[in-house]
């Protein structure tokens, strides 16, 4: 007899699934020899997952998970109930859950596209809809999403078409078998997962399951059907995602040599070579729980069998019940022939059970070897000891010779051909050619790329994610645009307009937000207001410019410098100040630190370059920042750029030609010693210095 104290749930299953590869590998004990017995359905539903995505085979008894539990069945209700709710009612949660789900078809990275391409689409229009607003209309309206050519608006322009036969379907008072129909057939997964089932591994172990709970969900649904001919399909629908229970079986599966995860009570009657108790923690084994606490139903049966017994006379029921569970332990422990394993998790939130105390002591998790005695297993072992740094040389030359052998035989991953990043790129040409468009020259991320050229290929090409922060700066930029006037009530306004286009994981994370917010439109009113009381004017605000830049082998397409400008301001004195307005809490607060600062460099390249309307004749006072944040007692803190001279603006002129070579390049630079392993530059090149966090 062995017993293990594991780290976590996680551990916990790596360690049964190696145990059980011992005795079959090693000791060539089939696996239909083998049980593992947890208390309770719930804990052999999880463990049955958890070991067939080991590559275990295992099959639980009893009627496993309830149908709303399981992620396929759950999705394709939901989107059946959100079909048969009125398109106007439909709130935005429930429609990015919809494309987000199994028959959504999108995925996280797939959604934001679509978000973006929706709302770059709008403001161009003129319209000021926001990304969630286009989206949930796109889906309610499918003919809107055929102006944005791109698999993400066809897929959800196809579920926003399903969405709408299924809104027809519940009119017409069709029956829940026939638009649960209706939703699959329209997904195309059918094949998809058939396919998938055909082949060995995980992946066609999940899409067995996905395939026999999607068919248990319509034969529960024509059941239903048959039972109740008038019922209501919503009150079907409703009932699969509110049960904790599973569906009764009404056959048995075929018996194969699968290892058998079972209840003690389904132990009941059967012997094994090898069992493991998995599971055996404090709360959940021994479960004295008392049934019936709530309504005291068992004082009923008490009342029956002795009349006479006082009303305050009452059996231990609870030295009863733990009877009963030391009953069930003993079963499952006398169920082994030869070999016998105990588990349990031990980490901060779970111990466990007292029932440990009566057994060995447990030995370390370390003397459980990593390596899971898999094909798949044996392929990463291999591969790890042959790509990773300060492996002997031998070591190496033995590893490669096996993965040989593995490729060989065909395994999967063993192949170089199928390593990530082993394959050659499927494109050499530059991210920007001239020959089709021009090289567009952002100054806001000029500072970006002279920092980290990898950094800002990221970006650029869609990998940045962006924040609550930066959204709130985007509002308040809105705020200083469009609000009628420079008071403080005048700017909250535009900011509350557009408060629900932000995205918060907390109430509190919104509050406090918030609060922030209503202080950033303080300071800025009262820079407003002292602007006003000194006598400036305003020319613009957010005036769009626009500057060729020259290039030795510019043709048909050229570089532009292009960008929009927060203020275009006029002193007292007559001078021209340009103001970049900033939000955040890092940005530069002297004249010292922004003197070479490239984008209010942009912005009086622009001046001096006559890009920049009503501003012909007047002279130049420079550009400056107007931070928000100042880490001094202030309101706000304005660092100034001193003017161009002609020298200032050859060089400009030449850094932004500088610039456009690397954007127009094949390859890009990652200073990883100053910028890409500074922990607090939060770049987005640090995708590329995050160690794997896997062991094995």
């Amino acid at each position: 007899m062995r017993t293990y104290l594991l780290r976590s749930p996680a551990e916990e299953a790596d360690a049964i699934s190696r145990l059980l590869r011992e005795r079959h590998v090693l000791e060539g004990v089939p696996w239909g020899s083998c049980a593992v017995i947890a208390h309770d359905s719930r804990q052999v539903a999880a463990l049955e997952a958890e070991l067939a995505a080991r590559e275990v085979p295992a099959r639980a008894s009893g009627p496993g998970l309830a149908l709303g539990a399981q992620r396929p069945v759950r999705d394709l209700v939901r989107l059946v109930e959100l079909g048969m709710t009125d398109p106007g009612d439909w709130a935005a949660d429930d429609v990015v859950d919809a494309l987000l789900g199994t028959f959504g078809g999108l995925d996280a990275i797939e959604l934001r596209r679509l978000r973006t391409a929706l709302r770059h689409g709008e403001v161009a229009d003129g319209g000021a809809r926001s990304a969630t607003e286009l989206l949930v209309s796109g889906v309610r309206h499918p003919l809107e999403l055929a102006a944005v050519d791109s698999r993400e608006a066809r897929r959800a322009t196809r579920l926003g078409e399903t969405l709408a036969a299924l809104g027809a379907q519940a009119r017409a008072r069709a029956t829940a078998h026939e638009m649960l129909w209706t939703a699959w057939e329209r997904s195309s997964l059918a094949r998809t997962w058939r396919e998938a089932s055909r082949g060995r591994g995980p992946l066609a172990e999940q899409a067995d399951r996905d395939l026999d709970a999607v068919v248990a969900l319509f034969q529960a649904a024509k059941r239903y059907t048959e039972r109740e001919p008038d019922g209501e399909a919503s009150t079907f629908l409703r009932a699969v995602l509110d049960s904790d229970v599973a569906e009764d079986r009404i056959e048995q599966p075929a018996v194969v040599d699968t290892v058998r995860v079972l209840t003690p009570a389904a132990a009941a009657g059967t012997s094994f070579d090898t069992i493991i108790i998995a599971g055996v923690q404090e709360g959940v084994w021994p479960n004295t729980r008392l049934r019936g606490g709530l309504l005291e139903t068992w004082r009923l049966a008490e009342v029956v069998q002795n009349p006479d017994l006082p009303a305050t006379g009452m059996l231990d029921r609870r030295r009863a019940a733990m009877h009963d569970e030391l009953r069930l332990f003993v079963r499952a422990l006398s169920r082994a022939e030869r070999m016998l394993i105990v588990t349990a998790v031990d980490d901060d939130d779970t111990g466990p059970s007292v029932l440990f105390e009566m057994l060995p002591t447990p030995e370390p998790a370390a003397s459980i070897p990593e390596h899971p005695l898999s094909l798949r297993g044996l392929v990463a072992r291999h591969r790890r000891s042959l790509t990773a740094p300060r492996v002997p040389a031998a070591e190496r030359a033995h590893a490669a010779g096996q993965l040989a052998l593995l490729a060989a035989a065909g395994v999967a991953g063993a192949s170089t051909d199928d390593w990530y990043g082993v394959a050659p790129p499927t494109s050499t040409a530059p991210l920007r050619d001239l020959e089709r468009e021009d090289v567009r020259v952002s100054p806001s991320r000029l500072h970006a790329l002279e920092e980290c050229q990898l950094d800002w290929v990221i970006a650029d090409l869609g990998g940045d994610r962006g924040g609550t922060t930066a959204g709130i700066g985007t509002i308040i930029h809105a705020a200083l645009e469009t609000a009628a006037s420079g008071s403080e009530e005048d700017l909250w306004a535009v900011v509350e307009e557009r408060w629900g286009e932000l995205a918060f994981d907390a109430v509190w994370r919104e509050r406090a937000e918030r609060t922030r917010a209503r202080d950033l439109v303080r300071r800025l009113a009262a820079y407003l207001r002292r602007f006003d009381d000194a006598g400036g004017r305003l020319i613009g605000a957010e005036k769009h410019f626009e500057v060729p830049i020259p290039l030795s082998d510019a043709g048909a397409h050229g570089a532009v410098l292009s960008g929009d400008i927060d203020r275009v301001e006029v002193t007292p004195s007559g001078e021209v100040v340009i103001v970049d307005l900033k939000t955040g809490k890092n940005e530069p607060q002297t004249d010292q630190k922004v003197a070479d600062n490239p984008q209010l460099a942009a912005y009086q390249l622009a001046f001096s370059s006559g890009a920049i309307g009503q501003v012909a004749g007047l002279t130049s006072g420079g550009a400056k920042l107007l931070v928000l944040r100042p880490t001094a007692k202030k309101d706000y803190a304005e660092p100034t750029q001193q003017p161009f001279d002609d020298v200032q603006r050859e060089k400009f002129v030449a850094r932004v030609q500088r610039a456009v070579g690397v954007m127009r390049g094949t390859s890009f630079a990652a200073p990883y010693e100053v910028h890409c392993r500074d922990e607090f530059s939060y770049g987005l090149c640090r995708i590329h210095t995050v160690a794997a966090v896997s062991a094995s």
